[in-house]
């Protein structure tokens, strides 16, 4: 009779791969990455799989949405703890898949729960502040809804078309190349600085303890502010980069042709 394992936060710990230790930022790499260790071993042990985490994170990340949207400081607060609650089981789901088993639409399961996240979270906050009033902001200024919708508009585009990129860029037979950026192709390269700055700045970053913070101040107006102008500035960023590359690149290759 085949002896069932048994999965203990150690081993997610110790499996974990150095590429995506060097990513996490620091919160995650202190809070967040060994908390879900032991969330990861109580799933894993009744044969829960990372889509399943992915999908169940879904509900958390529209019901922190959901309260942000409900009148009273202790309802935004409560929002602002199911965000940080969803970034505990996006680690979950990954570790899951990296240390056990991957499946088939990991990646989709994944980003579905992070857009459906990103695409009612700002504009959420943004109410609650017209509601309750911000730091700064005047309760019943319809501006910060507006803000809020354009910081969510930006995050989404601005990873759309850095994926969709990626996609682009697998078709690209490997001799015809010009950037070798291995992080971008396969996720098991070094992160650059780059890259964890973006990552830090974002929703797997800072930003979940930023609103939980702002939410106990009642400034969550600084929230719809800080998101809109990274969101805003990544997106024009991101563009600029990936359409002067794909210009290079076709350059080159009608130059090796």
């Amino acid at each position: 009779m085949k002896t069932k394992k048994i999965y203990s936060a150690k081993f997610f710990r110790d499996t974990m791969p150095d590429w995506k230790k060097k990513k996490d930022p620091l919160i995650a790499q202190l809070f967040y990455r060994p908390l879900s260790f032991y969330i990861s071993s109580f799933c894993a042990n009744r044969n829960i799989s990372a889509n399943t985490v992915s999908y169940f994170s879904i509900g958390i990340g529209l019901l922190s949405c959901l309260f942000f949207y409900l009148s009273g400081s202790i309802c935004h607060i409560i929002g602002a703890l199911f965000v940080n609650l969803w970034l505990l089981f996006d680690c979950v789901d990954g570790n899951i898949a990296r240390s056990i088993k991957k499946q088939y639409f990991g990646v989709f399961a994944d980003a579905t729960s992070c857009y459906l996240l990103l695409a009612f979270l700002y504009p959420a906050i943004g109410y609650a502040v017209y509601d309750e009033g911000g730091l700064i902001i005047d309760k019943g200024n319809v501006m910060i809804i507006i803000l809020g919708s354009i910081a969510s508009s930006s995050d989404i585009v601005m990873r759309l078309i850095y994926h969709k990129y990626l996609e682009s860029e697998r078709l690209i037979p490997d001799e015809m190349r010009i950037y070798k950026d291995e992080n971008s192709i396969n996720g098991e390269h070094a992160p650059s600085l780059k890259d964890k700055m973006k990552e830090a700045m974002g929703i797997g970053g800072y930003l979940p303890v930023f609103i939980l913070i702002a939410a106990l101040l009642n400034s969550l107006d600084f929230i719809v502010f800080y998101s809109v102008i990274i969101s805003v500035l990544l997106l024009i960023c991101m563009a600029i980069i990936m359409i002067r590359k794909t210009i290079l690149v076709n350059r080159q290759i009608e130059y090796k042709s």
